[in-house]
């Protein structure tokens, strides 16, 4: 998957990277290493080429095994090819991630990320979570004192 158009990659001042297109983006906050969320907003087209991914690298090279927590409740979906570039990179990373912890409130997004665990064989790596309250306790857990950026 390549970038069809620019994108805009900036560190903001808590140090979070914001990796925003037209449609969509991307906040990654460490919270310690080897514990990265991620806040995705909008409508993913793959405008952003791979840059969502190759954000994760450094971490997964310097810090295996992560544990990844995306919080997508603001994000209204996916094309095929976003999913199929998130399923092969799920499959290809497994042995450096811990594990995946996905919220959602939205069916579609919950199906959508289903399938992709199902077709990346992560098994149970990947945790789909509809309620927020679960999701804030395995995040507290691996990260106990963290603080979030605020959504903008």
């Amino acid at each position: 998957m390549s970038s069809k158009v620019p994108f805009k990659r900036e560190t903001l001042e808590d140090g979070s990277v914001r990796l925003s297109g037209e449609r969509c983006s991307y906040l990654y906050q460490r919270l310690r290493p080897g514990v990265v969320f991620a806040r995705i907003s909008g409508d993913d087209k793959g405008e952003l080429g791979d840059a969502p991914r190759d954000e994760l690298r450094e971490d997964l090279s310097r810090y295996a095994p992560v544990e990844l927590f995306f919080e997508m409740d603001e994000s209204t979906g996916g094309t095929l090819p976003v999913h199929e570039a998130w399923t092969t990179w799920f499959s290809t990373w497994r042995p450096a991630l811990k594990s995946v912890s996905i919220l959602t409130h939205s069916k579609y997004m919950h199906v959508s990320v289903e399938i992709v665990k199902l077709f990346s064989r992560t098994g149970e790596l990947i945790r789909v979570y509809l309620d927020p309250e679960p999701f804030h306790e395995a995040l507290q857990r691996a990260a106990p004192d963290a603080r979030l950026e605020s959504r903008k």
